[in-house]
């Protein structure tokens, strides 16, 4: 009679001990949970922010732009820098699925590099940053070609691009060029029939 006491006690402080583990498990988790998602929530509010102040200072028409947009371009695109170093891009792997359709958490990074294509193509260090995110799978390849080909399209007075993105094709004259480019950010060099006459 004592061995079957010993033996239900045993059962029940086993399954009692079971019991509070799962509890225990059970707050562990939903804490990791939450602490996640404030995680997302202020990544996704510093994304907005700088989004508002890129949109934002294109949208008001009370002061010359050619003064104050480069300033704010500039700073906006040291914020993103810090973001993807501390971060990595922007993606929904990053901030999970409640952001998506949120234009302002979508298309921050993306508005900003667009805006600033000059400091991928000069400065090496951030070519490299942002290369570096696209070999990672955290920005497409061709986001990225965007961004450097709309440099290119801008500096030939909006004539012709340099990879050959939606910014158009490159011509045939600087095949040489645009392929060396092409093959530094891991495209295939492109056919003759993929250029255009510039002449």
């Amino acid at each position: 009679m004592l061995k079957k006491l010993i033996l239900i006690s045993l059962v029940i402080a086993g399954i009692s001990c079971s019991e509070k583990n799962e509890v225990s498990d059970v707050k562990s988790s939903t804490n990791l949970d939450e602490n996640k998602i404030a995680f997302q929530d202020s990544l996704a509010f510093e994304l907005c922010t700088m989004y508002g102040l890129d949109q934002g200072i294109r949208d008001t028409k009370n002061y010359d732009k050619s003064v104050i947009m480069p300033k704010v371009d500039s700073l906006n695109f040291k914020r993103l820098v810090s973001f993807v170093k501390d971060n990595g891009f922007p993606n929904q792997q990053l901030l999970g699925t409640r952001f998506a359709g949120h234009e302002c958490v979508e298309f921050a990074a993306m508005a900003i590099m667009l805006h600033n294509p000059h400091r991928l193509v000069n400065e090496k260090e951030y070519f490299n940053l942002f290369l570096e995110e696209v070999e990672k799978g955290n920005l497409p390849r061709s986001h990225f070609v965007d961004v450097l080909d709309k440099y290119y399209f801008m500096k030939s007075g909006w004539q012709h691009a340099m990879y050959g993105s939606q910014f158009g094709q490159p011509c045939i004259t600087t095949k040489k060029q645009t392929n060396k480019l092409r093959e530094e950010v891991g495209l295939e060099p492109l056919k003759d029939e993929e250029f255009k006459d510039c002449d």
